[in-house]
Formats: structure tokens, C-alpha cells, sequence
């Protein structure tokens, strides 16, 4: 049974240590939670559960990211609510959790959330933090010691890519047509920000950020993980921040309907892809490189007029748990009635994905 999207909304995205590098994860949160429950027309109080997909869920992110929201907003202190870390995919698993339980009757309204605060809260920082022990122990790197080790998503990417005869020149054609297709977001995506710029940007405190910031980049570029690699500058997404909110529900006065969601998990040297179960009438990918895109594509034959129509991660950064609903949000408002999307992350080791339909 489809479940409802009563409000779908985000904020602008920008490279870390740019023009929201000085948002606490928790203070951007709520302003656009509290901008999402206004425009589905209900109350903190009539919500039941809050998801929040979290891929680094430390730090300033960490110590019960949901309930530090709560509080934060000044919502009822009764409301409680879960953090979903899934990996690269954990917002789209965070919209996953709380469609299953509206769908199973458990919850009749919640909001999910996408936080990305890369400025604080740097991509792998869970697993540098030490102080108690190494992630994953030794299993893990045990065995997949004899297929060369594991490597960083990205380079396994790279590596996949080639396996697949991608070459350096379709990543590059692929990463100029992500910066020319990138478009602004359209009206009603997006809520005006204050700007609290970090030291690498020279922009005034609270000028209105309205729009996501585009990156500038030139096309010779050398590859920046692996000397014999593909990947450069151009083709890799860097890590972005944003916040994505949706409020769900069983009854309201609906944007659009999420119809279903997926996931899929493979070995962590290989980009794995999912598909949507039904026809659809555009594909927007959350990758964090155009190999990692261009993989996906040619394992599951895609066809590319449909995919990323407006632009890619790459154009941007990749704003992680908040990229993974990046699509949702834009389709539901870039769209015409009855339009059918995927949205969908990638990557090396595991996928998830989720139809949404404009009504």
C-alpha cells in the first residue's frame, strides 16, 4: 500500500566547509523539520515516530541525533524516535524503516530526515574514532585478503569501472554532463538558509542561501585516489552538506506517494545497483563518483536518457543520508501530476533505492 508524502522539503546544499559549514547538524535540522510539518498542515504533536538517517552518527551527529532534534524544536517530549546508520545508504533506510511501519498500521504519521553536516562531522569519521577499538576488527579485511584487500568505496568503484571497459573519457563526458544538466531546484523544494560560513568561505553570516552551490571545476585534472585510476576531480563527488525532511502519513492532503522501497547488499569490491519494480519515468542516482554512476548503469542497462535528467551528486558534493532523499524532494516538485520516479543510492558493497509518484 503506497504511503502518503504530506510535505517534502530540503536545504540547500553546499561543499563541506563552505557557506553552511557553521550549522550545528541539530539547529539546520529543525529548521527544516519545523518548515516540513508547517506545509504538510499538521503538528509536532499528531507525529508518532521520527526517523533519521545518519551515515556518521558521532560527534556533533552522534549522542541520539533524533532526540537532540526533538528537544531542539521544542516538540513534545513524548515523541520518540530512531537514528538509522546503514552505511552510504542510511537515509534512504531511514525512509525505509518508517514506510514500513506506516504501512504495517504500527504508525499513522512520522517525519524522516536526511542529515549531512560533513563540515563537523567529517565522511568515515565513525571509523576513525579509536579511543574504543578498531571498526570491524580483523574479519572482515581477513576475507577479502586474497582478492587484494578492501579498499575505499570510491577506488573499489574505480576499479569495477574498468573491469567493465568504462573508461577515463565516459567518466569525464559523464561528470561535464552532470554540471550542465544540474539545474536550479525548483520552487517549493528548497527553504532559504542563513549563511554560517566556515574559514575557506569569505560570505557574510546570515546572507540568504537559496539555492544549492554549484562546484567550479576544470576538466584537466589528474586522478586524485589511485595513480593509475579514472577518477578525478571532476568525476567524484566531495562531501556536502544538507537536511532533507518528509513527513509521511496514512491520510492527509498528499504531494505524492512512496510505492515502494529496496535494498541490496553485495561485496564491498563491486558496485551493486537496484531497479525499480515497475516502469518509471525518470532515474536520479546518489554516487559518489561517475564510475560508481556508469557501473550501476551498465549492470542494469539502464536507459540514460532517464537517468539523473537534472544533474547529478557530482555537480554538488554528496550530502550523504541527505542526497539519498535529494530526488524525492526535487521530482515531487519539479513534476507533473502522475509522474513516477527511482531514486536511488549506489555504491560499492550495497544499494538501496525507492519509487515516489507525483499526484
Amino acid at each position: 500500500m503506497p504511503v502518503s508524502i504530506l510535505a517534502a522539503v530540503r536545504s540547500p546544499f553546499a561543499e563541506a566547509d563552505g557557506v553552511l559549514a557553521g550549522w550545528h547538524p541539530v539547529d539546520l535540522s529543525v529548521e527544516i523539520a519545523d518548515a516540513a510539518i508547517t506545509r504538510a498542515g499538521v503538528t509536532a504533536a499528531s507525529l508518532d515516530h521520527v526517523w533519521v538517517g545518519c551515515d556518521e552518527p558521532v560527534g556533533a551527529q552522534g549522542a541520539n541525533l533524533t532526540r537532540a532534534i526533538v528537544l531542539a524544536a521544542g516538540w513534545p517530549v513524548a515523541l520518540g524516535g530512531t537514528v538509522v546508520e546503514a552505511g552510504p545508504h542510511s537515509g534512504v533506510a531511514a525512509l525505509g524503516a518508517a514506510v514500513d511501519a506506516i504501512d504495517a498500521g504500527r504508525v499513522e504519521r512520522a517525519i524522516v530526515l536526511g542529515v549531512s553536516s560533513a563540515s563537523i562531522v567529517q565522511p568515515g569519521a565513525a571509523a576513525l574514532a579509536r579511543l574504543y577499538g578498531r571498526p570491524w576488527g580483523d574479519g572482515p579485511a581477513a576475507r577479502f585478503a586474497d582478492d587484494g584487500g578492501l579498499v575505499p568505496p570510491v577506488v573499489a568503484a574505480d576499479r569495477h569501472a574498468a573491469a567493465l571497459g568504462i573508461d577515463r573519457f565516459a567518466q569525464d563526458e559523464w561528470g561535464r554532463r552532470a554540471l550542465g544538466r544540474r539545474t536550479p531546484p525548483p520552487a517549493g523544494a528548497i527553504l532559504a538558509v542563513g549563511a554560517r560560513p566556515g574559514d575557506a568561505v569569505a560570505v557574510q553570516r546570515d546572507t540568504p542561501v537559496t539555492t544549492d552551490v554549484m562546484r567550479s571545476i576544470a576538466h584537466d585534472l589528474e586522478p586524485i585516489f589511485d595513480t593509475n585510476g579514472t577518477t578525478t576531480a571532476l568525476t567524484f563527488a566531495p562531501a556536502a552538506d544538507g537536511v532533507v525532511a518528509l513527513v509521511l502519513g496514512r491520510a492527509g492532503e498528499a504531494l505524492g506517494e512512496v510505492e515502494m522501497t529496496t535494498s541490496l547488499a553485495g561485496s564491498p569490491l563491486d558496485v551493486v545497483s537496484v531497479r525499480p519494480d515497475r516502469a518509471v519515468d525518470r532515474l536520479d542516482l546518489a554516487a559518489i563518483s561517475a564510475s560508481t554512476a556508469l557501473a550501476a548503469l551498465a549492470l542494469n542497462e539502464f536507459d540514460p536518457a532517464l537517468v539523473d535528467i537534472d544533474g547529478s551528486t557530482t555537480a554538488v558534493g554528496d550530502a550523504a543520508a541527505a542526497e539519498d532523499l535529494r530526488p524525492l524532494v526535487d521530482g515531487l516538485h519539479r513534476s507533473p501530476p502522475s509522474t513516477t520516479g527511482f531514486g536511488a543510492r549506489v555504491g560499492a558493497g550495497a544499494a538501496a533505492g525507492y519509487v515516489w509518484r507525483r499526484l
